[in-house]
């Protein structure tokens, strides 16, 4: 799969992807009361999903029989990724008042946008960003819906923000080279492509959606 296509998936996302047990501050706190065997199997699982393989994702989770809040976030996941949305919704929810409310926030990000609801979305991301300010994945896909929304300052803010927390994250670099292309900068596009080793096919679909997302802007009151 083209890194662009993981980058652009769901108006969100790049990343659309929460990360392993641990990732944030809130994680790290849930993580406390969870034992190592069960984290390393948990992770196990997370790295199946994160190779594309959902359906098996979720039967390793449904044999691993736990259902502590680092399960609910990534059977949500898993089930945002299969199509299930109202039940990844519903187990996303369930995280908001506890230790991993922000990553709860965040998957409801990624889950509203991709179902169109921007502004929704949006809100849900200014949430995870408060509780997660230092998380990348959760600057670079706000700053991707931000950007998709056509409010470019507060998105170079949060994409420049995920750049210098993940300086090597190819999804934070493409999403930069679609700012610029929109801004016009395509000079500045072209150099954050170089820098991050973007093909000739990558590159061109870059320039196509900063079109559309341009366009859209343009389209808006």
């Amino acid at each position: 799969m083209k890194p662009l296509l993981i980058c652009c998936s769901a108006l969100a996302l790049l990343a659309g992807c929460a990360a392993p047990p641990g990732r944030s501050p809130d994680a790290a706190a849930c993580g406390a009361t969870l034992e190592p065997a069960v984290g390393t199997r948990l992770a196990m699982v997370r790295q199946v999903l994160d190779e594309g393989q959902p359906y098996a994702a979720l039967a390793h989770l449904e044999a691993l029989n736990y259902t502590g809040d680092h399960a609910a976030l990534l059977r949500a996941d898993i089930l945002r990724r299969i199509g299930s949305g109202a039940e990844a919704a519903a187990l996303y929810r369930s995280l908001l008042s506890g230790c991993l409310a922000g990553l709860g926030h965040h998957g409801l990000g990624l889950l509203t946008s991709a179902e169109g609801r921007a502004g929704e979305g949006i809100e849900h991301f200014r949430q995870a960003r408060t509780l997660l300010p230092a998380d990348a994945r959760v600057r670079n896909d706000f700053g991707y819906a931000l950007l998709a929304s056509g409010a470019l300052d507060d998105a170079r803010h949060e994409l420049l923000t995920a750049q210098d927390l993940a300086p090597s994250d190819r999804k934070v670099a493409y999403n930069l080279v679609l700012l610029y292309y929109i801004l016009g900068d395509s000079a500045r596009a072209e150099d954050w492509a170089r820098r991050h080793q973007a093909d000739a096919e990558t590159l061109a679909q870059l320039k196509a959606l900063a079109v559309r997302l341009a366009a859209k802007k343009g389209e808006q009151p």
